[in-house]
Parts: C-alpha cells; structure tokens; sequence
C-alpha cells in the first residue's frame, strides 16, 4: 500500500466534519457558490413550475423571494465559520434578496397587497 501514500491523502478527520468540510471548500473555492446557486436555481425553477402545473401562471417575483431567502439562510449558515464561503459572495446574496424583495413589493398592484 505505499503506492497510495502518493495519490491521495485522507482529510484529517480527528477535529470533526468541520474541517473535512473546509479542507473541500478550500481546494475547490467554487464549491461554496456553486452550491449556493443550486438552492436559488432549485428552489426558483421548481416552485415555478409547479405553481405553472397547478395555477396555469406563475408568479416568478414571489418565487423569486422565496429562492433568495431559502439561499440566505445556508450561507449564514456557512459563514458562522471561517473558510466555508468567502464575504463577498455572502454580500451578493444578500444583495439578491433586497433586489427581490423591491422587485416583489413593486410588482405588486395595490389592490393585491
């Protein structure tokens, strides 16, 4: 087994899964964003078309808050720990959520509100 001694080294898993998890972000610094962008992207394009399914139309500045909240609370989440996401992508999300929620109260009517 001292042929693999070389190919590839176990993250070191004696501090818990903490550092397993930063040790992946760290070597893959996109993996945080594209991670991110998944949940957006999940939750946006599904509750789309599922509300298109039911309703015949969707309303895409409700789902479109909704997927920028649901991806708020993940990267809080990740950033309570240094190395998980970095501070501008933390910036840009929160960014999204207050360009949709001015999209969402100014696409309202006012006898919808």
């Amino acid at each position: 087994m001292m042929f693999l001694d070389y190919l590839y080294t176990l993250p070191n898993a004696t501090d818990g899964i903490d550092n397993i998890a930063i040790q992946t972000f760290n070597l893959f610094p996109g993996f945080g964003a594209m991670l991110l962008f998944f949940i957006f992207m999940l939750v946006f394009i599904g509750g789309i078309s599922r509300q298109t399914l039911r309703t015949g139309a969707a309303d895409y500045s409700a789902w479109a808050i909704i997927a920028s909240l649901s991806t708020l609370v993940p990267a809080l989440l990740l950033s309570v720990s240094s190395g998980f996401i970095q501070l501008d992508w933390l910036i840009i999300i929160v960014s999204i959520n207050i360009l949709s929620a001015i999209w969402f109260f100014l696409d309202r009517k006012a006898s919808e509100l």
